[in-house]
């Protein structure tokens, strides 16, 4: 599919050529994470290389893009909601990515709290923003919502703009729950449990 505009959105999946401009946007996502004072959700180090290279490899890492790199300002404006493409732009830039996980989570089979229920899930896991755009993070949440069901992630305590685009996006808050990481002794081991299931 061809865009008029290109500061029109979309999603693909990520290949393995992509992998060096996802790595750049998570250490921007850190960095943004650390001077808002959220320093030790993913800490220094995550999400590890072997962690992306097996996302993207498994088919679980999409990115959101646009083909605004030679006209930056046509970002600005009002777009159709993004779906999935499978196309790479002349001029692209990734605005955001996340990886989704179709099955049981093993972090979240204990929970201090409660899911809303026992039905299969889809997770979604690791969204960040390159900084290129805005709302990047909501249009991510907004077509997971259009396309699956019952949907669960978890996010820092002290990531209050992802808390607030979750709640936005009627996810309920649903307790806490544990993630042990001994590569990465500076992460915070607690992440808040968000779930939203329209039945």
């Amino acid at each position: 599919m061809q865009y008029s505009n290109p500061g029109q959105r979309w999603l693909r999946h990520a290949t393995v050529e992509d992998i060096p401009a996802i790595e750049k946007v998570f250490a921007h996502a850190r960095q943004v994470m650390a001077e808002g004072g959220n320093p030790r959700q993913w800490g220094t180090k995550y999400p590890y290389p072997e962690m992306i290279a097996a996302d993207v490899r498994n088919g679980n890492t999409y990115l959101l893009v646009d083909n605004a790199g030679e006209t930056p300002d046509a970002t600005n404006g009002t777009f159709e909601a993004p779906e999935l493409e499978e196309v790479r732009g002349d001029h692209e830039r990734i605005i955001g990515l996340f990886s989704l996980f179709d099955g049981e989570d093993p972090a979240y089979g204990d929970i201090n709290g409660a899911w809303l229920d026992n039905d299969p899930y889809m997770t979604i896991h690791r969204v960040a923003s390159s900084g290129l755009g805005k709302r990047a993070a909501s249009d991510i949440i907004s077509w997971c919502m259009r396309h699956y069901h019952n949907v669960r992630i978890d996010t820092g305590p002290n990531n209050f703009a992802m808390q607030h685009i979750l709640e936005t996006h009627h996810f309920i808050r649903c307790g806490t729950i544990g993630v042990l990481d001994n590569q990465n002794p500076d992460m915070d081991e607690s992440r808040l449990a968000y779930h939203r299931h329209d039945h």
